[in-house]
């Protein structure tokens, strides 16, 4: 009996890091579906994420198939691997499947109509991806065993499937004079009422139970769950809530099952991931993640493993998800999907928030628990201006929130991907490169470009570009590093949100000098040169040698705002100084000599409590670093770890004993060498910052005792 030899890919670029190092659960679930479904033929199925080795497959294995995930950051690289494989044998079957394809709401239905223009969209996709014989624009797992099944029907013979002509359920292709769309009926999502197998998704086997994943259950990859599929939400910014049959679920047992063969496997790793992901929508939704939750809870008493949840909070419900965090140990992810604090913004993305004083509420339980309250906006949003969106960005700060700004991404399988969505709203786009998202394979630079919204009909591009600089000034000071200054804003009833925008105006101006307006200025500059009218522009800008250099470096092309922050950083000194100057200008009103002592001692506190310098700026680490003497007139780190109380029980003054750690120093200078033998100092630094700020300061802090 003829093998028939599959190739099942969730390429990622490995070129500067990757943009996920999770299990790749999705082609597994594909290959054990594929292996109980198919029958009378001896399958031969590999799964691979690198995509050297799956040209080196391509090369040697020689597979009759190749199936690759299809997702905004590997789709040229996925439409790359597919050209490779029909260059090297023009009658391999070529298939992608994910998201990113231009497929209509409702149930994905592509129609042909004026209002859509969903099927011409689909049609231009697929014409300009010659090498793809099919798109898998459903679910994945019923529609790949229809192409399989008809690959064996047509003796493996790509020329005489394409020739009739015919569709495939749950797929779409291009006819033989590239006029037509051929399009599949539509297949239900394994577990609904109607599907094909309605008896729910544990008729999927596990890939993990089967051992399809433990190749990647080596202590290098995260793993990764889905406990059920699809989203019963609408928001049109998403490419996930598009589906009538909306969600199905594995059982309890077997999600518990699976998460406990992970356990016994990772844990064996000293060095092993520690963190999982749960890819659900909305995980916590329902009585069933509680249920979960416990099963959960005896892995962890067992094996202390995983240390870290990572999961989409729901949009109703949240009690939930703080039910499952106090049974996990207080290790879930726990954030505020809010998208928008603008009622009619959130309206026309068909999203509901909340109540005010339910979101307070929310916000208060999770500080209860010592966790950082966080959420991310979206800009610019149908019906958001900037007005509206300073207006929410200051509820959630004066709040506590650790607000994130994100720029729309236009997916192509989102409503507001669509031509009716874009003209109705009068949504203007640009191109940028994803991130670290690029490489060179086989002589040939693939750039993953994404699709950007930079304008509506109620935000200008200037207001949007506005908004985004002010982020950066609002993520900076976010950083744990500035914390003390946040609690002590608070104490002096000093809005948070007001000092960050007092900061933002203040570096703007052409009168403020020093490394920290460079530093904004280069943010503010970048932020506009990095857009380009259409992908086109910015894969030849990139694909120029001296260009693609600076791409490698991380001069270009990088995450803005982690780059820019870990710049910031640096001028620690300065941020400060400006921070001071806004609070001092604020509290001018009610000025007096207590306020006066408090803030200068606090400011000389906070610049002389770290090792920036010493860990950033100096080549050399010396061996020993003389202590000093700070005198202060106010007790700030006395205040600080008991801030409830009034200031005056700590106006007093005091003397602290300095003392660089050279333990610290050491080791942080032996791990920013590590990183640069992989990254440019750009790139390298911003890594080393963000690792080591998100949990705390601690790393850059001084040793210091009080002596008098």
């Amino acid at each position: 009996m003829k093998k028939l030899k599959i190739l099942l890919g969730d390429p990622r670029h490995y070129t500067v890091g990757s943009h996920s190092n999770c299990v790749p659960i999705n082609i597994g679930y594909i290959a054990t579906f594929l292996k109980q479904e198919v029958e009378n033929i001896d399958l031969e199925i590999e799964l691979e994420v690198d995509p050297e080795i799956i040209l080196s497959k391509l090369d040697n294995w020689k597979p009759d198939i190749v199936a690759m995930s299809n997702y905004c950051w590997n789709a040229s690289l996925s439409s790359m691997i597919c050209d490779y494989a029909k260059k090297l044998n023009s009658n391999t079957l070529c298939v992608l499947g994910g998201p990113e394809f231009p497929a209509g709401t409702g149930n994905r239905k592509i129609e042909n109509t004026e209002k859509e223009k969903t099927y011409d969209k689909s049609l231009n996709y697929l014409i300009e991806r010659p090498s793809v014989d099919y798109f898998a624009y459903a679910d994945g797992e019923v529609a790949f065993v229809e192409i399989v099944n008809k690959f064996i029907e047509n003796k493996f013979s790509v020329k005489t499937i394409r020739d009739k002509d015919v569709p495939i359920r749950g797929c779409a292709s291009v006819s033989n004079d590239k006029k037509k769309l051929l399009v599949g009926d539509y297949i239900l999502r394994i577990g609904m009422k109607g599907s094909v197998k309605a008896d729910g998704r544990d008729i999927v086997p596990s890939p993990y139970l089967t051992g399809v994943l433990d190749k990647f259950l080596d202590g290098n990859f995260q793993p990764s769950f889905e406990t059920s599929r699809g989203c019963p939400f609408l928001c049109t910014f998403c490419d996930q809530g598009i589906d009538e049959s909306k969600i199905s679920a594995f059982s309890t047992k077997r999600c518990a099952d699976e998460m406990l063969y992970v356990a016994e496997k990772i844990s064996k790793y000293e060095k092993g991931v520690k963190t999982i992901s749960i890819f659900d929508s909305n995980w916590g939704l329902y009585q069933k993640d509680v249920d979960l939750a416990d099963h959960m809870a005896k892995v962890m008493e067992k094996y202390d493993w995983p240390q870290y949840v990572s999961c989409s909070t729901p949009k109703s419900k949240r009690e939930n998800l703080l039910k499952i965090d106090d049974k996990l140990k207080n290790r879930v992810s726990v954030s505020l999907p809010m998208q928008s604090m603008d009622s009619n913004t959130l309206n026309q993305i068909k999203r509901k928030n909340l109540p005010e004083q339910e979101q307070i509420n929310h916000i208060r339980e999770i500080q209860k628990r010592g966790k950082t309250a966080s959420t991310e906006l979206i800009i610019p949003l149908p019906g958001e201006t900037e007005e509206t969106y300073f207006a929410g960005l200051k509820f959630l700060m004066d709040n506590g929130v650790v607000a994130q700004t994100y720029t729309l991404m236009q997916l192509c399988g989102a409503e507001l991907g669509r031509d009716e969505a874009i003209k109705k709203y009068g949504l203007k786009s640009k191109y940028r490169i994803l991130p670290k998202q690029f490489g060179n394979y086989r002589g040939k630079r693939v750039l993953e470009v994404e699709q950007v919204c930079v304008e509506s009909n109620t935000m200008s591009f200037e207001s949007y570009l506005r908004c985004r600089n002010n982020s950066f000034i609002v993520r900076l000071l976010s950083q744990h590093i500035f914390y003390p200054m946040q609690k002590l804003s608070q104490k002096f009833s000093v809005s948070w949100f007001d000092v960050t925008r007092d900061v933002a105006k203040l570096v703007e101006k052409d009168s403020f000098k020093g490394k920290f307006k460079e530093i904004y200025d280069g943010f503010c500059n970048e932020s506009h040169t990095e857009l380009f009218n259409t992908k086109e522009e910015a894969v030849a800008f990139y694909s120029k040698p001296e260009n693609y250099e600076s791409l490698l470096k991380g001069d270009i092309g990088e995450n803005l705002l982690e780059k820019y922050v870990a710049k910031g950083i640096l001028v620690f000194d300065e941020v400060i100084s400006a921070i001071f100057y806004v609070i001092r200008n604020i509290l001018s009103k009610n000025h007096n000599k207590e306020k006066d002592l408090i803030l200068d001692s606090t400011e000389k506190w906070l610049k002389n409590l770290y090792m920036i310098e010493e860990i950033f700026n100096k080549d050399e680490v010396l061996e020993k670093y003389d202590h000093y003497e700070l005198k202060l007139d106010f007790d700030f780190p006395g205040w600080l770890s008991q801030s409830h109380l009034p200031f005056d029980k700590f106006l007093n003054k005091c003397t602290y004993k300095m003392d660089y750690d050279i333990e610290k120093i050491k080791y942080s200078h032996n791990e920013k060498k590590s990183l640069d033998k992989n990254y440019s100092k750009a790139r390298a630094i911003a890594r080393f910052t963000r690792r080591h700020l998100t949990s705390g300061a601690t790393a850059f802090q001084k040793q210091f005792q009080k002596v008098s």
